[in-house]
């Protein structure tokens, strides 16, 4: 287990402290404080690959029976039926449960304009739903989404085959035989990406790739109605929701919470691992790729133009509710996305969200230093760690509050499936073809 730091807490919470880190203010948001709109957020995604967060990798298991697709999966064919007006049935999902089973959606579209899926995996007598968020960068123009190396996954397409060889689906908190994982016991849905726009897009665009006009479908915000549609007759009256998600689907677990609570009426926490609600250094706001995603800001969101006026909305929302944070201080790829040296991203992120969320009893955060890296989940040696945060944030625990631990440098072959391979990513860079979330030319200033 890594070593524990005491890190100063938040007025009138438990203090579990760190060491003092240099004073930084991150301006980001409309008004740059605390005072938000009302339940209906803004999102904003800036184009990035995510190089050690995304999953879904080649897919080698047969597309068709199946037995191709290994071992706990299955299909449902005659889940993929949409009614005449292109809409997802709402008819409940049936599937077996304690297995994931790929379901088809005909009317969705990933960025290419292929449809796609997502996956379930029922537990018997559960009351309470995790939906998980896939990660895998994001793209802007054709460059980005259609060049050499694209800054996403999965744009082309994203079926059952390729779900079968997800690295995400392995990671520790979507495996129910971990030992201590709280959601073990709970519904799950895998929410695969391959739109490009932090699952949070409404547009078309069309971009021109070798001299032909490409239609380009930033539609994860519609493909994620057509889901919730779905799942809402699946598992009705839930007890609570979790949103969960790392990188890319780390800013969708608070990006889509409103489209989440809406679908179900019940109280929907968030726990966004690696998706911190930054404005590129420099800039105030994400309303440059929210206009290019056509992004699904919350019609209740007046003015919401960044990922901050976006949490905010949210906890305003539903301030009962519980918001959980988890980053490596040391992140190389979010850091490099949003234009921050390593050792200016960790005080920056930690400074936003003690300044804005600092007095918030229901919101805490986990940081871990002396580890760069990407996505506190996928680092297999930490869920020692951070199982133990994420049991008392899903048990409601008045003893849940932030944790900063130092795991000193980490060793080669810490990666856990759905890691980068070493080498993808040099520290404080990008992988090669990334794009830098919020570097779209037209980001406000």
């Amino acid at each position: 287990m890594a070593h524990r730091r005491s890190r100063a807490g938040a007025p009138g919470r438990a203090s579990i402290g760190c060491a003092s880190l240099a004073a930084w203010v991150l301006a980001a948001g409309c008004g740059g404080g605390s005072s938000g709109p009302a339940p209906d957020a803004g999102n904003d995604a800036t184009a990035s690959a995510d190089a050690a967060g995304s999953d879904a990798g080649d897919a080698s298991a047969d597309a068709g029976g199946t037995d191709a697709l290994g071992p706990s999966y299955t299909t449902d064919a005659a889940a993929a039926d949409a009614t005449p007006d292109g809409a997802e049935s709402p008819a409940p999902i049936v599937a077996p449960n304690d297995t994931w089973t790929w379901v088809d959606f005909p009317a969705s579209k990933c960025a290419s304009g292929t449809p796609t899926g997502l996956a379930v995996n029922p537990h018997a007598g559960a009351t309470a739903l995790l939906l998980y968020f896939e990660g895998g960068g994001s793209c802007y123009d054709a460059t980005t989404c259609w060049g050499a190396s694209p800054g996403a996954d999965n744009l082309a397409g994203y079926d059952a085959t390729v779900f079968a060889s997800a690295k995400q689906r392995n990671y520790p908190v979507l495996d129910r035989s971990t030992a201590g994982s709280p959601f073990g016991t709970m519904n799950m849905v895998y929410v695969p990406y391959c739109t490009g726009d932090l699952h949070f897009g409404t547009a078309e665009q069309s971009f021109m790739v070798n001299g032909t006009a490409t239609p380009t479908y930033f539609w994860g915000a519609r493909d994620l109605d057509l889901f919730l549609l779905r799942l809402a007759a699946t598992f009705p009256n839930p007890s609570r929701v979790t949103s969960f998600g790392t990188s890319a689907g780390g800013f969708a677990s608070f990006l889509d919470f409103d489209p989440i609570a809406k679908a179900f009426g019940v109280r929907v926490d968030i726990l966004d691992d690696s998706g911190p609600p930054l404005a590129t250094l420099g800039k105030m706001d994400n309303s440059g790729l929210l206009s290019i995603w056509g992004g699904a800001v919350p019609a209740a969101c007046s003015g919401c133009t960044s990922f901050l006026d976006i949490m905010e909305y949210d906890r305003q929302a539903q301030p009962a509710s519980r918001l959980g944070f988890l980053s490596l201080t040391e992140d190389t790829t979010i850091s490099a996305d949003f234009g921050y040296t390593l050792s200016e991203y960790g005080p920056a992120v930690e400074s936003l969200f003690s300044t804005n969320f600092g007095s918030d009893a229901n919101v805490a955060t986990f940081f871990v230093d002396g580890d760069p890296g990407h996505v506190v989940e996928s680092q297999a040696t930490l869920a020692a760690d951070y199982l133990p945060w994420m049991s008392e944030f899903a048990d409601d625990s008045p003893a849940w509050t932030n944790v900063e631990i130092d795991t000193g440098d980490a060793a080669p072959g810490d990666a856990a499936p759905g890691d980068a391979a070493p080498g993808d990513a040099a520290p404080g860079d990008a992988a090669p073809g990334d794009a830098p979330l919020g570097d779209a030319a037209s980001d406000a200033e």
